[in-house]
């Protein structure tokens, strides 16, 4: 069954288990089309950028891993992260925790939280620090 059709059950989670459930994936999916699209970098390189093997980056170029989408702000921000890892050789995972921390400083989360977790009314976890 694809990633797509699958249903996605509500139950309750920690903000931190949205972040890496849905969250990283999706951008490491959005990085990868950038690195890919926009600067011709081999997955290889982008596999060792990140960190990862090159199944997994080819995943994330095929869409199964991260099938969430990204609003327009935030994918903006991707996008200057893709750039500082393909003209700056910056590492993906530091510009991973940048896009992590503005979705954070936003109010996204927060957002990606109700939406992928059962939240009580009222919940102000993902303004915690």
């Amino acid at each position: 069954m694809s990633i797509q059709k699958k249903k996605r059950f509500k139950k309750l989670v920690q903000p931190q288990e949205v972040i890496v459930w849905y969250i990283l994936p999706a951008i490491r999916r959005e990085i990868t089309n950038s690195l890919i699209e926009d600067y011709n970098l081999p997955q290889k390189e982008i596999a060792k950028r990140f960190g990862l093997t090159e199944p997994a980056i080819s995943q994330y170029k095929k869409g199964a891993r991260g099938d969430i989408e990204l609003s327009q702000d935030i994918k903006n921000k991707v996008k200057l992260a893709a750039r500082n890892i393909a003209e700056e050789d910056s590492r993906a995972p530091r510009e991973v925790q940048r896009v992590l921390k503005y979705i954070q400083e936003e109010g996204f989360l927060c957002e990606f939280h109700k939406k992928f977790g059962l939240v009580h009314e009222g919940c102000d976890m993902c303004k915690l620090e």
